[in-house]
């Protein structure tokens, strides 16, 4: 049963709302979760776990189970573009087969992008969750009416069987998808469009010998009968395929026959066997909510921010969202901070949504213009004549436009280049860096992530990233940095946040090499950074200066100062 009273409800037990419950169960915040399905998703939906994303998992101690229940990496190893599956090759992106791409993915990050299909990554994260005292989590519960007030919120649940109920919330955070009653009930308002309407297909079939020397994650599918995405779930016998129709065809034109036929021609050989799961209509979409956040209530995911698939930004920026609001509302639940902290959320989060949002249309876009979406219209008359010797020319001009596609499928700038600008960042007067979508450059600049370094600590080869807990703000000093020791030291106490105080550099406490360290985060050897809950940094000095300027650092980050605004209106930045 639910809880009569708790902290922070959660509405939605879908990815983001069951990695809420982790990072909030790990933080040991008392939270109660309520979804109205009975069971984690069937269908396998989103797969896309970006490298931010294996992060944020990583500091709860899921990145294992993750990387067990996902696609193996060998079979992640690019992007294809077929007639069929036993028919033409019509061009390749390549990913890990790359050994450039290789080497570039893992001195970004200590972990790795993964595709774990949505029925297999819930049922990882529902279990763990489940492992905290202070987590409910329930399956099973509507929500039927949502009642918030200055003090908090009232929440009224139904089950499946009739039982109703009420749990008192300090505070909730709404994950409960794009139709979300939670953002209707605060009054919450989104903009943006719907971009087509597509079918998506969770099959079984031992589709072996026609995939095993071509490891694609993903295979575009283009001919006369049907042309969309077949995506790989296992290597092997579990796939999904999804297509756009017509508005002149509704979701009803494709019954099980119908799409078996399909399936045939996306295949290209019939003699093997097809057991089709489900068929599931779905609408593309590319939507923003007016604000993230009313009061006491919090939107987060879909519920914010439905975005196309094409790019693989949906959940990952939900992800991204509750992290940023949990170690916020653990310092504000603690007392270590004013309720005004949370007001920095939508600030913070909201641009970026809004950019994840544009960028996975234009995806889409770049996609249709070059008669390569199979996800929007595509050329019906190319299509028509692109198969067998009379095919060539076709093929050949929907080849030209796949180079220009690698923003759709490689994305590290955008995994990793976005900054928050929030009165919670002390900036340092350089200026923003210009973020592309596929190259990532690493910064220690103030509001961005803080970058990935190999170190040594404790007897243990570890990244830096792992220093960086949602419990605790960090202070990384350079080995020459003993002026700001001092002034780090004396900045957590019994009424402010966990601050870990670490030095940094060749023969270290945290042993690693010197001018790598200094180069990535833009010190010298007598700098320091404060890091935040996070990972993003929260302020740097190049070198020795004043302590007061790192406890008003602190003092900014935690959200100590008085006239830390608590205006929604998001601060925008470019980024091209």
């Amino acid at each position: 049963m639910p809880k009569a009273i708790t902290d922070v409800a959660i509405i939605g037990g879908g990815p983001v709302g069951l990695t809420a419950a982790n990072l909030l169960g790990h933080l040991g915040i008392d939270c109660t979760l309520f979804e109205r399905n009975e069971t984690t998703s069937f269908h396998p939906r989103g797969h896309v776990v970006n490298t931010r994303t294996m992060e944020i998992l990583r500091s709860v101690g899921l990145e294992e189970a993750v990387n067990a229940a996902a696609l193996p990496p060998e079979r992640h190893a690019g992007i294809g573009f077929v007639t069929s599956l036993a028919g033409h090759l019509i061009g390749v992106i390549e990913t890990r087969v790359d050994p450039e791409w290789s080497r570039i993915e893992q001195s970004q990050s200590p972990a790795l992008k993964r595709s774990c299909p949505q029925d297999r990554f819930e049922p990882v994260l529902r279990e763990h969750a489940n492992r905290y005292n202070s987590a409910s989590v329930n399956f099973g519960y509507a929500i039927t009416q949502m009642s918030p007030d200055d003090e908090g919120v009232d929440l009224h649940w139904q089950t499946a069987d009739g039982a109703t109920g009420k749990t008192r919330a300090r505070y909730v955070l709404a994950a409960d998808g794009p139709r979300s009653d939670a953002r209707h009930a605060v009054g919450i308002g989104m903009q943006g469009r719907s971009i087509g309407q597509q079918i998506g297909i969770y099959f079984h079939a031992d589709l072996w010998e026609l995939v095993k020397d071509r490891p694609y994650l993903l295979n575009w599918i283009y001919n006369a009968t049907t042309s969309g995405v077949l995506i790989s779930l296992d290597g092997r016998y579990r796939w999904t395929y999804n297509f756009g129709y017509r508005e002149d065809q509704s979701r009803e034109d494709f019954t099980e026959e119908r799409c078996l036929e399909l399936l045939r021609a996306v295949i290209g050989t019939p003699e093997i066997d097809i057991e089709i799961k489900n068929i599931m209509p779905w609408r593309m979409q590319a939507r923003i909510a007016d604000q993230m956040s009313s009061g006491r209530v919090f939107l987060a995911g879909d519920a914010a921010h439905p975005l196309p698939p094409t790019g693989g930004q949906g959940m990952n920026t939900g992800i991204a969202d509750v992290q940023n609001l949990a170690w916020k509302l653990k310092l504000v639940l603690s007392g270590n901070a004013p309720e005004s902290l949370l007001g920095s959320y939508s600030t913070e989060r909201r641009p970026v949504a809004d950019f994840n949002v544009e960028q996975s249309a234009r995806n889409a876009q770049a996609m249709a213009r070059k008669g390569l979406s199979g996800m929007l219209a595509n050329d019906s008359d190319l299509l028509a004549n692109i198969e067998g010797p009379a095919g060539a020319e076709n093929r050949a001009k929907l080849a030209e436009g796949i180079p220009e596609q690698r923003a759709h499928f490689d994305y590290a700038g955008q995994t990793f280049g976005y900054f928050y600008d929030s009165d919670l960042i002390t900036t340092d007067g350089t200026p923003a860096p210009e973020i592309e979508v596929v190259t990532y450059t690493p910064t220690g600049r103030p509001g961005h992530r803080a970058p990935h370094l190999p170190i040594r600590y404790q007897g243990r080869d570890l990244s830096l990233l792992d220093l960086f807990t949602l419990d605790s703000f960090t202070v990384l000093l350079g080995p020459d940095a003993d002026a700001w020791r001092g002034a780090a030291d004396g900045l957590g106490d019994d009424a402010l946040p966990r601050v870990r105080v670490f030095s940094v550099g060749s023969g270290q406490e945290i042993d690693t090499d010197t001018a790598a360290w200094c180069a990535l985060y833009g010190v010298s050897p007598k700098g320091a950074v404060l890091v935040r809950p996070d990972g993003h940094v929260a302020w740097r000095s190049v070198g020795q200066g004043a302590e007061a300027d790192l406890k008003a650092a602190f003092s900014r980050a935690s959200g100590q100062i008085a006239a830390l605004t608590t205006d929604t209106k998001a601060r925008t930045h470019a980024v091209s």
